[in-house]
């Protein structure tokens, strides 16, 4: 394998919340090729078909742990016990149709799960970055033709679009204080 980051990733103890979602397993299964100590913290996959469990990823990083990022006291242990150096943010209530059905659970999720990501950060002296995924949706739908871009004005209209802008504004806050 190609190692373009020059071993950069090479035991580094990275911290990735969702990694039992789509996103999450793929990056886990790319950071522990790379040499990371992984640890992820997620709730159940979805299904037995998912990529988590037909690539056995759970098994070969460092902790394959079952929490909700709605718990901040859990992420704060989490972070204590095995002090991250680099953190990818992607836990997540994901998807837009299921927001109208569950709401608060979308904005406990997608806003006070960031928050408390955050928090855990600030107050873990081993991190060092923290890398926050969110979406296109979290911006103002213009229905325009070209990608959205990060000056652009949030917005959404939707619990699950609107929820990722009011994280975008939480993270930027926190990176700004």
């Amino acid at each position: 394998m190609i190692d373009i980051f020059n071993a950069f990733y090479h035991g580094k103890r990275v911290l990735v919340t969702g990694h039992t979602g789509f996103k999450g397993s793929w990056l886990s299964i790319w950071l522990h090729e790379l040499g990371a100590e992984v640890i992820g913290v997620s709730q159940d996959p979805f299904s037995e078909r998912d990529n988590f469990m037909l690539s056995g990823i759970g098994k070969k990083i460092k902790a394959d742990i079952r929490a909700d990022i709605r718990d901040g006291e859990r992420m704060k242990e989490i972070f204590r016990e095995y002090q991250p150096e680099i953190v990818f943010h992607l836990a997540a209530q994901p998807l837009v149709r299921l927001s109208y059905e569950i709401p608060v659970d979308t904005y406990q999720t997608n806003v006070m799960g960031t928050i408390n990501i955050l928090e855990a950060i600030r107050l873990a002296d081993s991190v060092k970055v923290g890398i926050m995924i969110t979406t296109d949706k979290c911006y103002e739908n213009k229905e325009q033709i070209w990608g959205y871009r990060e000056n652009e004005p949030m917005g959404g209209y939707d619990p699950y679009s609107s929820s990722k802008g009011a994280a975008e504004i939480a993270i930027a806050s926190w990176r700004n204080s």
